[in-house]
């Protein structure tokens, strides 16, 4: 990279970027996995730091009796496609000191286009303390010491690894609060460099970040009591030759409470939200702030089908959906044993599992539902994945609630497919009929998993919220009442989705259909990441 370059470090807790990599969780690491694609695209100068976590309890399995059991990554950094971090010919450790020990700090790192590199940070290192390299086991694991501790390597460590390597940003994105802790070694550099004063150093720090809020359910926005983040505070503080006040008061909610977002909020010079309407949510739960609207993209050379970017007529466009139908069923006959006439109407409900995505609605009135799966003429197929997240304590149970119910009352109707990731969500964006989002209203910040599902002509079934606000879904998908998710569903179903589908000539595709799969992929097309990444370039990068 040329040293005049302007260059932008973005800083995520999880990136999905390789199927088998456990470095992400849920549609943050897609998103974050996404907009580095999509900068590589450009050849624009962008490198993404983050941790390199080991995968423990990584890979759902579901067993004989129908209960969700986490098993670990087999995923081996060293042998995998993961070059590891060198300078000089040598493994570049980077340090940070404390009062009694000094952690020590590895990364690897993998180039996805000459400017653009992506870099994992892990203290798995021999001679580190226990509890450090414990915190590498896998993504949002542990305590509130290690979920600090976890801050604390990808914020700190990350800086000062761009530092070893003399990579010298001029903009900062931390996506999402927890990098936000970036700011202490900013300062700190600022200060070494420069004989100023410690607030007009802060003030330097804070013109180079930029922040996104992705979510305001608080999972995504942690607290943490004030005196646990003064005591990781303070050695740094002292270093700089101030108070663990001077470090932590941007983020106090209270006296005794210390907030990642409101940190991240006060020690950036701007702040976007994800949505259009995520931004009216974001602005009603913090007004003092300014907030930019950035729709989240999808990158379609990872999540669209080429040829539905293709000029096809009616017959090849079903046709290419029949195919991908099939490989759907191939896919779901792997990992389950059981298949499905593809010819049936599919819906598919698939993303991280969360109480307030309310996967359990539609199971409301079972005798209904099975009715209108079970139409001997007109049959439907129902397919449900989603992973258990780990500060979900409710999400396992609803896991194995609805495997229950599938394999009794829906049995030859609904499938569970387990272990969620990149792989089968292609397979269900590509090859499913319809895509079912039920969330409560006001808690979805954007979604991501319907935009793939519509650029390859899947059709959209949801109730209003984030990203589906922006799009007017009249003769392209359909809206779901949020106060009667399960009966417009039901209603829905029976006199228009279902009959649609199955209206044609016995040796004719369904004209009604093809027309929103065209509508459909229409609308996707403003919904990329690279059009997320210029209004990025615009927007939040340009000073």
């Amino acid at each position: 990279m040329s040293p005049n370059e302007k260059l932008i470090a973005y800083f995520c807790s999880e990136f999905a970027i390789d199927n088998e990599l456990p470095t992400y969780s849920g549609g943050l690491g897609v998103l974050a996995g996404d907009l580095m694609n999509a900068a590589a695209d450009q050849n624009y100068p962008m490198i993404g730091v983050g941790i390199l976590y080991k995968g423990k309890e990584y890979i759902q399995h579901i067993t004989g009796d129908g209960k969700e059991e986490k098993r670990d990554s087999e995923f081996d950094h060293d042998s995998s496609f993961l070059r590891p971090v060198t300078k000089e010919d040598h493994e570049l450790i980077v340090e940070i000191p404390f009062d009694t020990y000094t952690l020590k700090i590895k990364s690897y790192y993998i180039r996805l286009s000459d400017k653009v590199i992506l870099y994992f940070l892990s203290t798995d290192v021999d001679g580190n303390p226990g509890e450090w390299i414990s915190d590498m086991d896998a993504l949002y694991k542990g305590d509130s010491d290690s979920q600090i501790r976890q801050q604390i390597l990808l914020g700190i460590g990350g800086v000062k690894l761009l530092n070893s390597l003399n990579l010298n940003p001029s903009v900062y994105h931390i996506n999402e609060g927890r990098p936000s802790f970036i700011i202490w070694e900013m300062v700190s550099k600022v200060l070494r460099k420069e004989k100023i004063p410690f607030e007009e150093a802060w003030k330097l720090a804070k013109e180079k970040i930029v922040y996104t809020n992705h979510t305001l359910i608080p999972a995504g926005n942690l607290q943490f009591p004030r005196g646990l983040v003064e005591k990781w505070a303070k050695p740094f503080a002292s270093k700089m030759g101030v108070e663990s006040e001077f470090l932590i008061k941007d983020g106090l909610l209270d006296k005794k409470t210390f907030s990642i977002s409101l940190f991240a909020l006060n020690t950036s010079k701007k702040h976007s939200t994800v949505s259009k309407i995520h931004k009216k949510y974001a602005q009603a739960e913090w007004p003092k702030y300014r907030w930019i609207s950035i729709t989240n993209g999808v990158h379609f050379p990872r999540w669209q089908d080429s040829d539905f970017r293709k000029n096809l007529n009616d017959r090849d466009m079903w046709e290419l959906h029949k195919l991908k139908k099939r490989e759907l069923v191939n896919t779901v006959l792997k990992r389950t044993g059981f298949a499905y006439d593809p010819q049936r109407l599919v819906i598919s409900w698939a993303r991280r599992l969360a109480e307030y995505k309310q996967p359990k609605e539609i199971f409301k009135d079972i005798t209904r539902l099975k009715k209108i799966l079970e139409n001997p003429q007109m049959p439907v197929q129902l397919l449900l994945a989603g992973n258990s997240h780990s500060a979900d304590p409710n999400a396992k149970s609803i896991i194995e609630e609805i495997i229950r119910l599938f394999a009794t009352e829906l049995s030859g109707h609904a499938i569970f497919i387990p272990n969620y990731n990149i792989s089968l969500a292609n397979h269900l964006v590509s090859g499913s009929d319809l895509w079912l989002n039920t969330p409560k209203g006001n808690l979805e910040a954007c979604g991501t998993s319907g935009m793939k599902a519509i650029s390859n002509g899947v059709l959209n079934c949801t109730v209003l919220d984030g990203w589906t606000y922006e799009v007017d879904w009249q003769g392209v998908g359909w809206i779901l009442d949020p106060e009667k998710v399960a009966e417009s569903f039901y209603n829905i179903l029976e006199t228009e989705i279902v009959p649609l589908y199955y209206q044609r000539d016995q040796n004719n595709p369904p004209q009604g259909w093809i027309e929103r799969m065209r509508q459909s992929i229409e609308v996707s097309k403003n919904f990329s990441a690279e059009k997320m990444f210029e209004e990025y370039k615009e927007r939040l990068y340009s000073h």
